[in-house]
């Protein structure tokens, strides 16, 4: 194939040399101008050979290294697929501590105010589509400011740690759902749970922590909580937002009859305003 090419361009460039006599011996050009007119067209051919025996090498490769190209390409997208799904994964794990932080109160472990506000939201329109009660505790430490300022801050986290152990303890369903609300105020959400059953949860929460002694640098210290109960059961115009309102009404109710217990507040007829 090789040899039938360059016996084409021979003929090619004798062609081009009678050619080149014909026109010198009719129009009269000097030799010196002919000569350097066929060194040009030499020159020409000869890149335009060169490019041909490069490309014939590529394709010749092609050819005869398909399956070793193919293979090493394939290797390589596996790895590259390989080192995206990592990249993915890590991501996906930073995101979702990322996540976890901004919803988990650092002090005590327990889901922070912005959780509290997205989930009862949820809770409550599950609970109006399920047909199926929905009951909010509202919690309060009585006395805390006495706490810091007899014991100091130190000794006020020492008790919300405490406190915040006996919510964990106290709730054994996993779709219950405990809240550090703000300062020493907490909620409990207890989907698909009756006036009935948020009171006794309530009520052994209470025991619980009148009976937890709490000790920081040697000095036992003694809390009691006070709660207030509500309990959606598709009340006509009640809303998220009214059943927070209503149990925090009934912990005012209990803080204002002498703490430590518990008061439930029934839902009348809410107006929507």
């Amino acid at each position: 194939m090789l040899f039938s090419r360059t016996i084409s361009y021979l003929s090619i460039v004798g062609s081009l040399l009678v050619s080149l006599v014909l026109i010198n011996l009719f129009l009269q050009f000097s030799w010196l101008a002919l000569l350097v007119f066929i060194l040009t067209i030499l020159m020409v051919l000869l890149i335009f050979l060169q490019e041909n025996q490069i490309k014939n090498h590529d394709g010749d490769s092609i050819e005869n290294h398909p399956i070793e190209d193919t293979d090493e390409l394939e290797s390589k997208v596996q790895e590259r697929t390989l080192e995206l799904n990592i990249a993915l994964q890590e991501l996906e794990e930073a995101n979702k501590e990322l996540q976890e932080k901004n919803t988990l109160d650092e002090l005590t472990g327990l889901y922070n105010r912005r959780f509290y506000d997205q989930k009862i939201q949820a809770e409550f329109r599950r609970s109006r589509r399920n047909l199926t009660p929905l009951s909010l505790v509202v919690i309060d430490i009585d006395y805390f400011k006495k706490v810091n300022d007899n014991y100091g801050h130190l000794a006020g986290d020492e008790c919300l740690v405490a406190v915040s152990a006996c919510i964990k303890r106290c709730l054994r369903r996993s779709a219950d759902i405990s809240c550090r609300y703000g300062g020493e105020e907490f909620c409990l959400i207890l989907p698909e749970t009756d006036k009935k059953g948020a009171l006794t949860l309530a009520e052994e929460l209470r025991e619980s922590i009148e009976a937890c002694k709490i000790s920081y640098n040697n000095i036992a210290i003694n809390l009691t909580i006070s709660c207030g109960i509500s309990t959606y059961l598709q009340q006509q115009n009640v809303k998220a937002e009214h059943l927070f309102a209503l149990a925090d009404q009934a912990l005012y109710k209990a803080k204002k009859s002498g703490r430590n217990q518990i008061i439930q507040q029934f839902f009348e007829e809410v107006i929507d305003n």
